[in-house]
């Protein structure tokens, strides 16, 4: 343990312990030679006497400079242990895990109590002189004060006041907050105190810049105070997915969790609209992760709000976690085809009439809003409005359209391209599948007598995922005899021919997603539009293509995250006044204008990050434009507790260097801790031993004699 000084500066007046030595010397006086009988046994007597009293002066005045040291010492502050300047009133920034993990239960309370009341008692008990600030790490991370504070029983009492949000320690944002505040202390070095459970954080390539630009700021020094909480038995819902397709109401969809159990068998409940309609029981280990599923039957059109709960445990803030489940009220299909030519027939060029068909079977109101334009008829608006744009042997569509097509794509929407007639071969190539980043078709195919047959790549991929045997067998049948030679480039083959060459081909794009079949649907190219699997086929890759079609107003964030969502406009005034869009949730309470941003000609609406888990809805009066799920982010249930060890050397690695640990430390002994032991009072004590004894031995000598006699 080391020794300091509170006033080192005042050391420099151990110099006035060279008077005693000066006097010392300039007091003596030369002894005069005087004539006398011969009385050589008292001579002998007096210089044994002188001998004895010259050993008395040298050890008195030996007393007499030990006590002057000891004096100075006393007066500059001496410190054994603690930090070099933390007794004399230095700046402190505590930074305090309010993060989602520090709500987990230790004994009566939870880690963030316990952490907060660790760093009041030390706002509260620091000398007399230091300055203080708080940074609050949680969902949000900011500063506590406005300003540097003395540090004392107001700060303390304002630090008592936080409370923990739902959100991730952000060591990144830290660092960075923590720049802004030491480079406006009172002074230098800084001492950082971070309190909190030490949970292991994802690292961000930005953390090494952030620590840089901390140590240019000040200088500082990293102290740890680590808060463990009563973990055992925890467990949580890290996420949820839901059918990333455009769902049909009364369909069976899956609807899939992961969740970590905290015991084998744990039970886990579905939640819509404030309603339990399913249940899974996580079959895996206590502790680890595993996916569980629930069976939904889709509810009506609209925005649903969800939950996946289970029983409170060690850390109640990730028990449940909320979703939005939004059904289309239609999926609205644009079919774009190649101008009809008379040898075509009823099915149209390409056969798109059966694609029709198929998704509108007799023109019946269905799931799918299906409009049919010819590719020298279609315009921008009506790219822009489709959620699915199939293109069946289209013909030219020209810069612009193409254009609003490819955007379309990239922001979400789905793009099914079927083409198998010879004469597209080479516009497609040239053009269209250049846009959509793909590599150009290769020579047009030919089979002979009922075609060849495909086999599938993958039947677990989504477009045929829960096909029972038969309907799987049905589509390996199916005939194909004219197709176009496909290039995979980026995309994953689903269905592909005997020979190995790729039939239908998948890929995301941007936001959206991205299917080529090549062929086309006339009976005399294959036999798809006559197989029994034509219909749930052709559904199925229609409604995977838009898999966010009808999603508009739906969004999930994490807390601590921006919400941007494009809203559900169902009347044309909804966006007219921008002045009415108001933000509400999660907390009650908390309504807020909205920020609209437009995007070309489409609207989004956004609010700044929240704290809390839970939903956050977009109204214009009456109408709910939007729904957002802001959930846990799934590393506060997932994630390690580093401890000490682990945060020394992460933040070693970031060029931050660990001054010392409080986690030992109890409450009341934080400020010693921090100031080491008072030396003074020994000191000064010492100073009057040194004299007493000083006083002693002269008073010994037979009075206080002259130093110099």
């Amino acid at each position: 343990m080391p020794l300091s000084f509170l006033n080192p500066g005042l050391l420099f007046g151990a110099a006035a312990a060279a008077l005693p030595v000066i006097l010392h010397f300039l007091s003596r006086r030369r002894a005069r030679k005087i004539a006398f009988s011969d009385l050589r046994f008292l001579e002998q007597a007096q210089s044994q006497k002188a001998r004895s009293l010259g050993v008395r002066r040298w050890l008195l005045l030996l007393l007499r400079v030990l006590a002057l040291l000891a004096v100075v010492a006393g007066a500059a502050g001496p410190r054994w242990g603690g930090l070099p300047s933390a007794a004399g009133g230095g700046a402190y920034l505590f930074v305090l895990d309010a993060s989602a993990s520090s709500q987990a239960r230790r004994g009566p309370g939870t880690v963030f109590d316990a952490a907060r009341d660790d760093v009041a008692a030390l706002v509260r008990g620091l000398p007399a002189g230091s300055s203080v600030q708080v940074i609050v790490a949680g969902g949000r991370t900011s500063a506590l004060f406005g300003d540097w504070l003395p540090a004392g029983e107001a700060a303390a009492a304002a630090v008592a006041t936080t409370r923990p949000g739902d959100g991730g320690f952000d060591l990144d944002a830290v660092l960075r907050e923590a720049t802004r505040q030491v480079a406006r202390a009172p002074g230098a070095p800084v001492d950082i105190v971070l309190a909190g459970d030490l949970q292991a954080v994802p690292a961000t390539p930005s953390w090494p810049e952030a620590a840089a630009a901390l140590t240019r700021a000040r200088a500082v020094r990293i102290l740890l105070r680590e808060v463990a909480g009563d973990r055992g038995g925890a467990g949580g819902v890290v996420e949820v997915q839901v059918p990333r397709r455009a769902l049909r109401p009364g369909e069976a969809a899956p609807v899939r969790a992961t969740v970590v159990p905290a015991r084998t068998g744990q039970s886990f409940t579905l939640e819509l609209d404030g309603h339990p309609v399913a249940e899974a029981v996580a079959t895996g280990a206590a502790g680890r992760a595993a996916t569980i599923e629930f069976a939904l039957s889709v509810p009506g059109p609209g925005l649903h709000a969800g939950w996946v709960r289970t029983d409170s445990d060690a850390l109640p803030a990730d028990d449940r976690r909320p979703f939005v489940l939004a059904v289309p009220p239609l999926l609205p299909v644009l079919v774009i085809h190649g101008p009809d030519r008379p040898g075509d027939g009823a099915a149209g060029r390409g056969g798109w009439r059966y694609l029709v068909e198929a998704l509108a079977p007799g023109a019946a109101v269905g799931p799918y809003g299906v409009t049919a334009r010819s590719s020298d008829d279609v315009t921008t608006g009506a790219i822009a409005a489709a959620g699915v744009i199939a293109l069946v042997d289209p013909g030219a569509l020209g810069r612009v359209a193409q254009d609003a097509l490819v955007a379309r794509l990239n922001e979400g929407g789905g793009v099914f391209v079927m083409a198998g007639d010879p004469l597209v071969a080479a516009q497609l190539g040239s053009t269209l599948l250049p846009a959509l980043g793909q590599p150009p078709v290769a020579a047009p195919r030919t089979a002979g007598g009922d075609g060849v047959h495909a086999r599938l790549v993958d039947a677990s991929h989504p477009l045929v995922a829960g096909l029972d045997p038969d309907a799987l067998k049905a589509i390996t049948e199916i005939g194909w005899r004219h197709w176009l030679g496909l290039e995979p480039g980026e995309g994953r083959v689903v269905l592909e021919l005997t020979g190995g060459e790729p039939l239908l081909v998948e890929r995301e794009v941007g936001q959206g997603r991205l299917a080529l079949l090549a062929a086309d649907l006339r009976p005399e190219a294959d036999d798809l539009a006559r197989s029994p699997m034509a219909l749930p086929l052709l559904q199925r890759i229609v409604s995977w293509l838009g898999r966010d079609a009808g999603r508009e107003g739906a969004t999930e964030a994490l807390v601590g995250q921006d919400l941007r969502v494009r809203p559900r406009v169902t009347s044309p005034g909804a966006l007219a006044d921008p002045g009415a869009l108001r933000v509400d949730g999660p907390e009650p309470g908390t309504g807020r204008a909205a920020d609209l941003t437009w995007k070309g000609t489409v609207p989004w609406l956004g609010c700044d990050a929240v704290d809390r888990a839970g939903f956050v809805a977009f109204t214009s009066g009456a109408d709910t434009l939007a729904l957002a799920a802001v959930a846990v982010p799934p590393a506060e249930t997932t994630g390690a507790f580093d401890g000490t060890a682990g945060w020394r050397q992460r933040l070693h690695g970031l060029g931050l260097e660990v001054a010392a640990d409080l986690s030992g430390t109890a409450r009341e002994g934080f400020a010693q801790a921090l100031s080491g032991r008072n030396l003074s009072p020994w000191a000064f004590l010492l100073a009057v031993a040194l004299l007493a004894v000083e006083l002693r031995l002269g008073a010994g000598s037979g009075g206080r004699a002259d130093p110099g006699s």
